[in-house]
């Protein structure tokens, strides 16, 4: 099923490692990828975390996840929910990090998100059950994509419908391919 712009229905989450801790962070698009102000995104003590935990926190933020670009059939927000809409996601956003920032210890927020491995999570929800895992590559503090040729083995499919456990250990699998901005 396709919006009214015909672009697929995309659900959208990051996985965060750190040396310290482990986040599954949901993710709303509209005019971009945004934060979701869901209260989806999750974070754990790194030694804590286990594929269980990985892959049951990673379904519910995907299944939390909204695609308004899909609902509006385009790419913008009309300008009534805009306003609101962002202003929900910056709070959620920066709540989340200082919580970050203070259960870590971290300096400020900025040095919490930094020195970490990404991994994009996306599902075409309405089109398949298969969730993609794509490793990224660090870039100074942030991340980014491999380039098509450089993006094999970097690229995994899991089934939203798979256990939590093997959600969670294609999740690793992912992040351990990621170029990491720690290295």
């Amino acid at each position: 099923m396709q919006g009214m712009d015909d672009s697929p229905k995309i659900k959208r989450a990051n996985i965060l490692r750190t040396r310290k801790y482990i986040a599954i962070i949901c993710n709303d698009r509209w005019g971009g990828i945004h934060f979701s102000p869901k209260e989806a995104s999750v974070f754990i003590e790194r030694k804590d975390a286990t594929s269980i935990w990985i892959g049951n926190n990673l379904k519910t933020a995907l299944r939390s996840s909204r695609d308004l670009s899909y609902k509006f059939g385009k790419d913008t927000l009309p300008q009534d929910m805009s306003e609101e809409i962002i202003g929900l996601s910056r709070s959620a956003e920066r709540t989340f990090w200082f919580r970050i920032r203070d259960v870590f210890g971290f300096k400020d927020h900025i040095t919490a998100m930094s020195k970490s491995a990404l991994v994009f999570a996306s599902w075409q929800c309405d089109d398949t059950d298969l969730v993609c895992l794509k490793a990224s590559r660090g870039r100074g503090a942030g991340h980014s994509a491999w380039y098509e040729g450089e993006n094999q083995g970097r690229v995994f499919h899991v089934s939203i419908n798979a256990s939590d456990e093997e959600l969670g250990s294609i999740a690793l699998q992912a992040l351990d391919a990621c170029q990491p901005n720690y290295a």
